[in-house]
């Protein structure tokens, strides 16, 4: 791990994208003000899906680890992609990792099979974020138009993000968020 240093000042006048490929080239300094930057919206948005904090904090150190190690794969704007998509898919990649792992390892307890469902932690955030009759039309749609309409408008992420974090084609995106839109119109006629 090599580490070159900048004068702080520069650091704060380059761009996202610029940061990345400094960090790839080992210079601690950029990685610092990368996290700075970043790591207060990431947890933000990790909160809106998990309500867990040992689970945002695992997920916050896995992503910003990769982002260490994985630098250098970084293509940006050269495929359309932004830095902070970049950070998002993988963050969110880690979130649902962290999921299957925490739903392989419970057992639940013998009482809770006989319990309805809870709802799930984007059903809880959803509920949070949005209310009155438009949560309640975003709550009855499909999952799948239902996460493309969360990330596209509540995350603002652009199509390209959104294919790239729930690993769909660009072509599915655009359909489900117009399904979406049509689905979301009809509810609140």
């Amino acid at each position: 791990m090599r580490s070159r240093r900048r004068a702080p000042e520069a650091l704060e006048t380059v761009d996202e994208e610029r940061l990345v490929r400094l960090v790839a080239r080992g210079e601690r300094a950029a990685f610092d003000e990368l996290y700075r930057r970043t790591a207060p919206w990431l947890a933000v948005r990790l909160r809106r899906r998990c309500a867990d904090e040992q689970i945002v904090a695992e997920v916050m150190q896995e992503t910003y680890l990769a982002v260490w190690r994985a630098a250098g794969a970084f293509t940006g704007s050269a495929v359309g992609g932004s830095a902070v998509g970049w950070l998002w898919t993988i963050a969110a990649r880690r979130l649902v990792d962290a999921f299957r792992r925490r739903a392989h390892h419970a057992e639940p307890p013998v009482a809770a099979a006989e319990r309805t469902p809870a709802p799930g932690a984007e059903e809880e955030a959803l509920a949070g974020t949005v209310g009155g009759d438009v949560g309640d039309a975003l709550r009855r749609l499909a999952p799948e138009l239902r996460e493309v309409l969360q990330a596209t408008v509540l995350d603002g992420l652009t199509v390209r993000e959104t294919a790239v974090l729930l690993r769909l084609p660009e072509g599915t995106v655009k359909t489900r968020a117009r399904r979406a839109r049509i689905a979301m119109r009809k509810a609140l006629t």
